[in-house]
């Protein structure tokens, strides 16, 4: 009988930094660790949503920050949960002797892209203490805007950027212009058809996208206003 293959988790590499999601065992020791009770009290509701929901391990789990280079943990970063109405909320943290070097700015920039290469999320989010203004800053810098107060204090926000499907297929329209003009020996006609079919696809799926992340912006809203 076949052993069931472990779902392999993501790694994320960065100018200095490989990020990856701790392993339970890693979790564990980590709230062994630390000195401060409300870590411990955030790293053990981690390992709780780890240990009840493993096939969505990755958006519970503290993702480490490793330098590339010296192979040491400098802090960890995560989501709060699975996407919900599109979104994810993220938190980070950094050890002290390593703050001020960009590190911070440099793992929540990899991790918001990649949470955006997500199919179903459109908005990545995240909340900080008012007074903590080196956070802010962060978020700022990585693209994030302000979007009201939370529980801890103010909250931002960044949505994934548009695709623009019409450069995309009116570029493959061209590709497959060149071929079908060459077969034809008529590369004005195979052109013509070619960049039109890319031109009406490309469109098509931008007017989709557009309304489907009105829609989403709208559901966004209203929760927001019932919440």
């Amino acid at each position: 009988m076949e052993k069931k293959m472990a779902k392999k988790e993501p790694s994320i590499k960065t100018k200095r930094l490989m990020i990856q999601p701790m392993s339970n065992e890693e979790i564990r020791d980590l709230i062994q660790k630390s000195d401060s009770e409300e870590l411990r009290q955030a790293y053990s509701e981690m390992l709780s949503g780890c240990e009840e929901n493993p096939e969505q391990r990755i958006w519970y789990a503290p993702w480490k920050m490793i330098l590339k280079r010296e192979n040491v943990y400098i802090g960890d970063l995560g989501f709060k949960g699975p996407q919900k109405n599109n979104a994810v909320e993220i938190g980070y943290g950094i050890l002290k002797e390593y703050e001020g070097q960009g590190f911070t700015t440099e793992a929540v920039k990899a991790l918001t892209e990649w949470a955006f290469a997500n199919e179903d999320i459109y908005f990545v989010e995240a909340e900080t203490a008012p007074d903590n203004i080196a956070s802010q800053r962060v978020l700022q810098k990585n693209g994030f805007t302000a979007d009201g107060e939370g529980a801890e204090g103010p909250r931002f926000v960044r949505e994934r950027g548009e695709t623009a499907w019409m450069s995309i297929y009116t570029c493959f329209g061209i590709s497959i212009g060149c071929a079908v003009g060459t077969s034809m020996d008529n590369m004005a006609m195979g052109m013509t058809l070619g960049i039109g079919i890319g031109m009406c696809l490309g469109a098509a799926l931008d007017a989709s996208q557009k309304k489907k992340r009105k829609e989403i912006r709208e559901k966004r809203q209203a929760d927001k206003k019932q919440g």
